[in-house]
């Protein structure tokens, strides 16, 4: 099972006027293990980001119809391990659309833990989602999102 306390799931966009950030420290997420990570699964919800502007914040989830799309999940059976990496061939599901998606990321193991953190990107309008404009300007049509998740043993 994933620790929610020490996982977090942080997501960078930008506007040609500033950049800023979210993150979500409530991920909920399991692995299948026996000597290998062979199943992963992790979710969250949309409504846990937090970019520390409650503005933002709450225009995201309308831009996002969090109501409507309220989770954010990842799966995965098809993963290899490359020495300290992991390569994970799964289904990314994000505003009601799912997409196949490869993220390559760092594993790091001992007797109590497994850690998994990468970084890979998205493109919203790939996932229907309209970009809100500012400035006569709409978003930038990509986002980075940053993962480091700590599954118990």
């Amino acid at each position: 099972m994933i620790d929610s306390e020490k996982s977090s799931l942080k997501y960078d966009a930008k506007h040609f006027l500033h950049a800023w950030s979210g993150v979500n420290n409530n991920i909920k997420g399991v692995v299948v293990y026996d000597k290998n990570i062979s199943k992963i699964a992790v979710a969250a919800e949309v409504v846990d980001f937090d970019s520390g502007n409650s503005n933002r914040d709450a225009h995201s989830l309308e831009v996002l119809e969090a109501l409507k799309f309220p989770m954010i999940k990842f799966y995965s059976e098809e993963i290899k391990v490359v020495d300290e990496s992991l390569i994970m061939n799964g289904k990314l599901e994000f505003h009601g659309e799912e997409k196949e998606i490869t993220i390559s990321s760092l594993l790091n193991e001992n007797e109590d833990f497994i850690q998994i953190q990468g970084v890979f990107q998205v493109i919203p309008t790939e996932f229907l989602i309209k970009l809100p404009s500012f400035m006569l300007a709409e978003i930038r049509d990509l986002l980075t999102i940053k993962f480091d998740l700590f599954f118990k043993k």
